[in-house]
């Protein structure tokens, strides 16, 4: 059942030259996620004034639906082709027109369910929008086997590039189709422009091209390995989008409901920005590196150690703090339409830093060989989440919309929060990883942050009478300061990682 064995026992020495090679593969990626997300923070901001919180949640209706149905796009391909050691071009080309079928396929999928599901959330112009999103499923696929082979050559200055690029032409393109009135068209328009200059870029930086195909006899490890980790990918694909597909099948009727819609939405949106902010480098170069080092368990579980380290230091500040002061932050960026909105992403805050660390998971159980287990683990997610989700449709008010709103949002965040320890348990014991250890390197950014949101939250309650830009920039401020003294010795360990070891330095600091 297994498809590559895990880490070998073996004690031996961390590879530096790895670890130097991932510090830097981090730093680029990571460099390019903090500009992208200031741009789109800043075409977010932008469209929010110019596009109705209603056809926000229109998209919302069908985009839960469309990412659902995309899951099986790569048919965890992608994944293989970075995982896979001493891939031949062969494979790499049956690899890429399987998803390129795939992806046609599932086009003709969402174009045919598109008037369905205008019919099943009583939306009727949900069916053209639909239609038009379809060919995203295509364009997905048709790039991702390009992106997946340069990072398997760590090659993320390049990739940073074009996602940075596309993010800026897509965001032009959107602005000036909402200025001319296109509303729920100028969203469509960035989905379209964002994927092609995806696959513009990411077939110009990495020069392979597909060729001949590979017996089916080779190409099964490979297949076995993409079927499992689809299988994951489905249930963390339904257990993330459940929540908007019921809001969707409750409200979607209705333009107040449709509002609220586009209000639990877009808080999602906000609430998962610095997730993927961090994970998207994080796992980035977590697959390849891990993969690399899975012979070696002591680099292997050191890596692993120093990643979710990693994304503790930075993101459980940011949870605490968006719980603190998520009310604000939507107001300052969308304006006084959006203010309803802030409460939904105040009560999300507490998913930020669970939900980066299950997502970064599914690179460690992959890298370590361990897909089928992996598929285990999303479906226990899956119940949990789904528990939370129907005891939000059978015990809520299904009569008004914000209080639905409000507790399926408390339900999802105590549902996500509540299964993130016992899920990172079960993947550290499945690949090898020493759990206790890796768990005490988590504890001291958790509490510094706690202490941290105490002291913003009382820096809040004495400027009540500031306006909501100055009241978020001064509690950002007095935030980011109280951290970095609460957690000194983490933010210094975590800057020795991001500037990169010198030589003469003591290589085992990736795990102090």
């Amino acid at each position: 059942m297994n498809d590559a064995p895990p880490p070998q026992p073996e004690a031996s020495p961390v590879d530096p030259e790895l670890i130097r090679k991932t510090q830097r593969a981090t730093r680029l990626t990571m460099m390019g996620q903090i500009a992208g997300q200031v741009i789109s923070l800043l075409v977010i901001a932008e469209l929010y004034r110019l596009v109705s919180p209603a056809e926000f949640g229109l998209l919302g209706m069908f985009m839960p639906i469309m990412l659902l149905i995309r899951s099986f796009g790569s048919l965890g391909m992608d994944i293989a082709t970075v995982q896979k050691k001493g891939l031949t071009n062969e494979e790499a080309s049956t690899l890429f027109w399987y998803q390129i079928i795939t992806g046609v396929l599932l086009t003709v999928v969402l174009a045919g369910l598109s008037p369905l599901l205008a019919m099943w959330f009583q939306a009727d112009r949900l069916t053209w929008v639909g239609i038009a999103l379809s060919g995203t499923a295509l364009l997905y696929n048709s790039y991702s086997q390009h992106k997946s082979l340069a990072e398997k050559k760590l090659h993320f200055g390049r990739l940073t590039v074009v996602r940075v690029v596309s993010l800026i032409v897509s965001g032009v393109l959107a602005i000036i189709a909402a200025y001319s009135g296109w509303g729920i068209w100028a969203l469509v328009i960035q989905q379209y422009s964002e994927l092609v200059v995806l696959n513009i870029g990411f077939w110009a930086c990495e020069p392979w091209r597909p060729g001949r195909c590979a017996p089916l006899s080779d190409m099964k490890q490979l297949l076995n390995f993409s079927g499992y980790y689809t299988l994951s990918g489905l249930f963390f694909a339904v257990g993330q989008n459940l929540d908007k597909i019921i809001l969707g099948a409750v409200f979607g009727s209705s333009i107040e409901g449709q509002q609220w819609i586009g209000y639990y939405t877009q808080a999602y949106n906000q609430m998962i920005r610095p997730v993927y902010l961090l994970t998207s480098p994080v796992t980035s170069a977590m697959l390849p590196a891990l993969s690399q080092a899975k012979g070696n368990r002591e680099s292997f579980s050191a890596l692993t150690a120093s990643f979710y380290r990693m994304v503790g230091i930075m993101l459980a500040p940011c949870s605490i703090g968006m719980l603190v002061v998520g009310d604000e932050l939507m107001p300052v960026l969308g304006g006084s339409d959006w203010i309803q909105a802030g409460d939904i992403l105040s009560i999300m805050g507490l998913m930020i830093v669970a939900q980066s660390w299950i997502n970064i998971s599914g690179s460690l159980m992959s890298a370590a060989g361990r897909a089928d287990l992996l598929a285990v683990g999303a479906f226990a997610n899956l119940v949990v989440l789904s528990a939370a989700c129907g005891a939000a449709y059978f015990f809520a008010g299904k009569d008004d919309a914000e209080l639905f709103t409000i507790d399926l949002a408390g339900l999802v965040m105590l549902a996500t929060v509540v299964v993130c320890g016992p899920y990172l348990a079960f993947c550290f014991k499945c690949s090898g990883v020493d759990v206790g250890k890796t768990f005490s390197q988590l504890t001291p950014a958790l509490a510094a942050s706690i202490l941290m949101g105490a002291v913003v939250y009382l820096a809040g309650l004495m400027d009540y009478y500031l306006p909501d830009a100055l009241t978020l920039a001064e509690e950002i401020i007095v935030g980011v300061i109280i951290y970095l003294a609460f957690a000194r010795g983490e933010v210094r360990w975590l800057w020795r990682q991001l500037r990169g070891m010198h030589p003469d330095e003591d290589i085992h600091t990736v795990v102090d």
